[in-house]
């Protein structure tokens, strides 16, 4: 977002959301700052006070709509490493998600997946809110 000239970083205290505004952003790519207990429990795994940064890029579409596969890197600067230097740490996952917050099934075998959860259906998984 530009305002007045200046970029605005967004802010994110929910990775989920990050990732779901990745799905639909122009280019496939959102970048930010992570607030709240997920930056809490970085700083304090990391010890360093830096900005803990978000990058979701898209990998690839699902043929569902809406879909996608995405890596989600979180990276914080002044990271003391072994030799005593200040280094960047950072860390990537990759995650298939949906716009509706549920995976994308093209490609599992729902049948064993149901078999696996006790139930049996077409009908898409919800991850919880």
């Amino acid at each position: 977002m530009i305002a007045f000239g200046q970029a605005i970083a967004a802010e994110y205290s929910n990775l989920k959301l990050a990732m779901l505004e990745a799905i639909d952003a122009p280019g496939g790519m959102i970048t930010g700052t992570v607030i709240g207990p997920v930056a809490d429990k970085f700083a304090s795994t990391t010890g360093s006070r830096s900005p803990v940064m978000v990058e979701v890029t898209t990998l690839r579409s699902f043929q569902r709509e809406g879909c996608k596969r995405l890596n989600v890197r979180l990276n914080q600067a002044n990271v003391q490493a072994k030799d005593g230097k200040s280094a960047k740490f950072g860390i990537d996952y990759g995650v298939n998600l949906c716009r509706d917050g549920s995976p994308p099934t093209e490609g599992m075998d729902l049948e064993y997946v149901g078999k696996a959860l006790g139930t049996v259906s077409s009908e898409p998984m919800h991850i919880g809110k």
